[in-house]
């Protein structure tokens, strides 16, 4: 039984429609799948306000550090994460939210009543209650970051 022209064309036409359905099926899966994929990794999520505590907690001129945990997105992973922030309410009701983290070497500061400065081990630098140098190497003050109050609790924007 031999074949046909016209059986041959038809094979072929239905051999050729199969693949091109075959390739707008895969286009038509694929491209959901890859902005699912890719998409969450150029996210920018703006960092939540954290609440740091009732700025009654605080007492005037005596920097207190407060650790803060928050859930930060990294692409596809959400972790839970953890800083420390010095609160600074000054004698007329102002308020400082200080990074505890020095500007020159990374290293934490913590804060020395007996000398009225924040204090950085790594390379003996001081810093004043606002977060400006007082003497050592660092070259710019504490990072200060954005806050707010609202019913007189006190909250944070940390920079993730």
């Amino acid at each position: 039984m031999a074949m046909s022209e016209e059986q041959m064309t038809r094979r072929r036409w239905l051999d050729m429609f199969v693949k091109m359905a075959a390739g707008v099926t895969a286009v038509a899966l694929s491209v959901p799948t890859f902005v699912m994929l890719i998409v969450p990794a150029f996210r920018r999520e703006k960092a939540p306000w954290i609440r740091v505590g009732h700025i009654s907690e605080f007492r005037p001129n005596e920097p207190k550090a407060v650790t803060l945990s928050y859930q930060r997105r990294d692409g596809w992973v959400i972790r839970t994460a953890r800083t420390t922030v010095y609160v600074v309410v000054t004698g007329d009701g102002k308020v400082k939210v200080l990074s505890n983290i020095c500007t020159h070497a990374n290293c934490a500061v913590r804060w020395e009543r007996s000398k009225q400065a924040f204090f950085c081990p790594c390379h003996d630098g001081y810093f004043a209650i606002d977060g400006s140098v007082k003497s050592g190497p660092p070259t710019r003050p504490l990072d200060e970051f954005p806050h707010k109050i609202e019913g007189g609790e006190i909250f944070v924007r940390l920079q993730t």
